[in-house]
């Protein structure tokens, strides 16, 4: 639950910090740069490495953003400024990056922090000579009362640095190629230890390719391009080549290879061609055309494809013309029925992408049999969460939920003989799709294998499936292996089995509940941290309930704010009071003390993130629970109580949402039931039943809008049936709305 709430906080930051423009410049930091190794001279085209160092003498004030890379090819926290500045231009004059990116924050101190970069993703030199550099960065934030997030972004501007450019002769072009190449030619190893090495030597290789710029290497990035999950290697092809200055050559390079029999096309590829045929250095204005064309290029080129490059070729097209890129429905149908008979000869990631989200355009009583094949492929991975073993189980899951839905008396044996297998390979996310409120057959199957299971992954679905099938019969078993090790088992085996002792006897589970809350100090697994949530999610009990109520003054604000959590989201009308009188504790508490709670981000692993988590919680269930209506006098009691900004916030952003006389619902449809999303003021519902039940907590007569997008399904359609007829039912007035 800590880590929800502080991801929240760090990302709502970032968000706020990066939206200031021109932050002041500080002195109190020094930032410097420097070639890693020192080196000077370069050649045109050669990796210019550089490392910054930031470091300041003022304690606990200015913390650093750690972010290192984002998913735009490079970040905007850092300017390069070059000079003189003619011989040297932006390689991405259009592509501005953005702050997005896994980050962390950390207090400067008088001992530097360093980040290395490659100063070529913002320089490419394009003239010998003598240069200098200085770099300014806004990656650091000063402490701040008067911000709502404890602190503001800073300039930096670093020392001044000199670097020689030397022309690029042939001889040396060419060595720096064939070394590249002959890194990328290297065959994988076969020990899993040495991959991690073989794949940053692969990737630094790439990176040398794109960076040198010459006519081969361009050709070389485009003979990369492959379409294939390789590490992001496409994605750093694709810059090479929209970078490249010899792009006649990239744009030849790409056509061949389009033209290629055996050569795979990718979504990258096609994104890289498209860009190719616009203007360097110019806002492409005309990219859904250009974009349009590449994929009727690739469309034609189909017919001289052949095996693995005809398989990743044709599901490119289908996912292009399914993402927007229209195509004559006749063409469509062709592609799609070719797409479903080559189904198996896919790579397993669109194999997994075509089975989790595009189903609806390819179901198919045609698949069928491909699905029970790979449903019943049957492999006992020693770690199931390695990524080959993930993906293959995900793909045999998907296979199983979709044989299910086509044949569900054909798929249910295979189910039951899943269960029953001494290490099951999925838990309740794929196996609990059975009608049935329990399995007797699979009780004694579930109790012996679980005494005998000794690794997390099968104990744990295990686990799971025993919460979800298992009767009152094997509760004696289980009870005596769950004593032993309350407190510290993993969370993932002690709460699902917790939540089955709840369901088929909640006097057994009150005790053994409380003392896994109890449970805490070294010895112990913290799973108390999440046992609300977990419990609840598979089985609630006003025992769960009484518990929860309990612990909102649980010293140990992490289990107090998930038990906030859980009853806002399960409990009964009985828990509302409960919460505001613990609401209004927490609030006492801080009067006087707000500015305490307004944390910069290096300080998230400071115990106050959790106190701060708390209030949060603690608000977020009073105003969004599920079994009451926080109408408008609600809200603005739960702002009254307390000056924390970060709560003030939330407050006022549900108070603009129910300001209106008519309020809005917002629905989107998926294909999938599981991804219905609806939102009513400040309520957002993941199922229509539970959209119904907080609609029917609204006084009669009240006025909504309903805001729809077109469904392209039936069972949207009918939702929408259900819930008009629902709202009239309750003499509800409503206006309807479409959005395209």
């Amino acid at each position: 639950m800590r880590f929800f709430t502080v991801f929240s906080i760090l990302s709502f930051l970032g968000a706020a910090l990066a939206a200031q423009s021109k932050p002041p410049r500080d002195t109190n930091v020094v930032l410097k740069v420097s070639s890693d190794g020192n080196q000077q001279e370069f050649h045109i085209g050669e990796t210019i490495p550089l490392k910054l160092s930031f470091k300041t003498t003022v304690k606990d004030t200015y913390e650093v953003n750690m972010a290192q890379y984002d998913r735009s090819g490079r970040m905007n926290y850092e300017r390069f400024v070059v000079s003189p500045s003619d011989g040297a231009v932006d390689p991405l004059p259009t592509n501005t990056g953005s702050m997005g990116g896994i980050t962390g924050y950390q207090f400067l101190t008088p001992e530097p922090w360093t980040i290395k970069l490659n100063l070529n993703e913002w320089i490419r030199f394009t003239q010998p000579g003598d240069y200098r550099l200085i770099v300014t960065s806004t990656r650091v934030s000063a402490r701040d009362p008067s911000s709502p997030f404890g602190a503001s972004p800073v300039t930096v501007r670093s020392n001044e640095i000199a670097l020689k450019i030397v022309p690029a002769d042939a001889a040396w072009q060419r060595q720096v190629y064939d070394e590249a190449v002959a890194v990328l030619d290297t065959r994988a190893p076969t020990k899993l230890n040495l991959m991690e090495k073989y794949d940053a030597s692969r990737r630094q290789a790439i990176e040398t390719l794109r960076f040198l710029g010459t006519a081969d290497a361009t050709r070389e990035l485009a003979k990369r391009m492959r379409g294939e999950v390789s590490e992001g290697l496409d994605y750093i092809c694709m810059l090479g080549l929209i970078s490249s200055p010899e792009r006649s050559v990239a744009r030849s390079a790409m056509e061949e290879a389009l033209a290629d029999p055996d050569h795979p096309i990718g979504d990258i590829f096609l994104y890289t061609l498209g860009t190719l045929n616009s203007e360097r250095g110019s806002v492409d204005v005309n990219w859904r055309d250009n974009h349009k064309r590449a994929v009727e290029e690739l469309i034609a080129a189909l017919p001289l494809k052949r095996g693995k490059a005809l398989s990743i070729s044709l599901s490119t097209a289908v996912n292009q013309a399914w993402n927007g890129n229209e195509l004559p429905q006749q063409t469509m149908d062709k592609l799609v029925s070719q797409l479903v008979s080559m189904f198996d000869q896919l790579p397993l990631n669109e194999e997994n992408a075509l089975l989790s989200f595009r189903w609806d355009k390819i179901k198919s009583p045609a698949l069928l049999p491909i699905l029970k094949r790979y449903a019943q492929d049957y492999h006992d991975f020693p770690e199931m969460r390695e990524l080959n073993a993930y993906n293959s189980l995900a793909l045999s899951g998907s296979a199983l939920r979709l044989w299910y839905e086509l044949d569900p008396a054909g798929a249910r044996p295979a189910i039951i003989t899943e269960i029953t297998r001494p290490r099951p390979r999925f838990g309740t996310g794929v196996l609990g799709l059975l009608p049935d409120e329990t399995l007797p057959e699979v009780d004694f199957a579930l109790a012996q294998h679980f005494r005998t299971s000794h690794d997390l992954d099968g104990s744990s679905n295990l686990a799971s499936l025993i919460a979800r099938y298992a009767t009152a019969a094997i509760l004696p078993q289980i009870t005596e292996n769950l004593d032993a090790h309350i407190g510290k088992w993993a969370c993932a085996i002690q709460n699902p089995i917790l939540a089955y002792v709840l369901r088929v006897s909640p006097a057994s589970a009150r005790p053994r509940i409380q003392q896994a809350i109890t449970a805490r100090g070294e010895d112990f697994s913290a799973c108390n941290h999440s046992l609300f949530q977990d419990i609840s999610t598979a089985h609630y009990d006003p025992v769960l309930e009484e518990i929860g109520i309990n612990s909102l003054d649980d010293h140990d604000p992490e289990v107090a704010m998930t038990a906030a959590t859980m009853l806002g989201g399960f409990g009964s009308k009985n828990s509302e009071a409960a919460l505001w009188q613990r609401y209004a504790s927490w609030c006492a508490r801080w009067t006087g003390h707000e500015k305490e709670l307004e944390l910069m981000s290096a300080e998230m692993s400071d115990d106050r993130i959790d106190q701060l988590g708390l209030g949060e919680n603690l608000m977020a269930a009073l105003a969004t629970g599920k079994s009451w209506l926080s109408n408008k006098s609600k809200l603005q009691r739960l702002s009254q109580l307390t000056n924390v900004r970060r709560l003030q916030q939330d407050l006022e952003r549900y108070l603009k949402m129910c300001d209106d006389p008519a309020l809005t619902i917002s629905i989107e449809f998926n294909s999938h039931a599981a991804h219905f999303h609806a939102q009513v003021a400040q309520y957002e519902f993941q199922s229509l039943d539970a959209l119904k039940e907080k609609l029917a907590q609204f006084p009669s007569g009240k006025k909504f809008i309903l805001f729809t997008r077109p469904t392209a399904s039936p069972a949207g359609d009918n939702s929408l049936t259900e819930l008009r007829s629902f709202l009239n039912g309750h003499g509800m007035s409503v206006v309807e709305k479409q959005t395209n």
